[in-house]
């Protein structure tokens, strides 16, 4: 007895091409948003290890903070830790303080630091000075502490918890007064926010 072979009709085959067609679409579209996500959590990573790094170097140089007053490129007595909340000049930087040089390879320290840090663009900038007491034109470096920074904001703990935009370490009487804490809020230009406060051995 012969069996006689049945052939698909073209609406079957039309069919078959629709239902793969759509898997095909799904399995696309499920693919790009695992890709996506995967994207969208390197760069969210990236960023938090950044962050993370600026508040490790942050915690080390005020760590090493020193009462020390320098002369600018003006020659004029600067404090030793100086906040400002007003725009920084060129040469300037809203936080500017004297820590400590960092420890070279047999455990001495070096000669101490003028370093501040301000934001200019969307970039939070470490700034150095070359020396303590500056020669007139003195022009410090700046280096990219932390990209993509949309907005910055500094504000100074006292003894009693109160806070200050404005802080100047040089009393009246010719003192050195540090803060107690100084507290850092970021916010990235992708808008996440980011708060650390930074307690000051000297202010304590």
């Amino acid at each position: 007895m012969k069996h006689r072979q049945r052939a698909f009709t073209l609406i079957e085959l039309l069919v078959a091409m629709t239902i793969f067609a759509v898997l095909a679409v799904i399995s696309y579209r499920t693919l790009d948003s695992l890709f996506k996500t995967r994207e969208h959590l390197n760069v969210q990573s990236s960023r938090l290890r950044d962050v993370a790094l600026l508040f490790a170097r942050l915690e080390s140089d005020f760590a090493t903070v020193l009462a020390r007053r320098v002369r600018n490129a003006d020659n004029l007595f600067d404090d030793a830790l100086r906040l400002s909340p007003l725009p920084p000049a060129a040469n300037d930087a809203s936080l500017v303080f004297t820590r400590s040089g960092f420890a070279g390879s047999v455990g001495a320290l070096t000669s101490p630091q003028r370093i501040g840090y301000r934001l200019k663009g969307n970039t939070l900038e470490l700034v150095m000075w070359p020396n303590l007491d500056m020669a007139p034109r003195s022009v410090p470096q700046a280096y990219a502490a932390l990209t993509d920074v949309r907005e910055v904001a500094w504000r100074a703990m006292d003894k009693a918890g109160n806070y200050a935009a404005e802080w100047r370490s040089t009393g009246a009487e010719g003192a050195t007064y540090f803060p107690t804490a100084l507290e850092l809020s970021i916010t990235l230009v992708s808008g996440e926010q980011y708060t650390r406060l930074f307690t000051l051995p000297a202010g304590r």
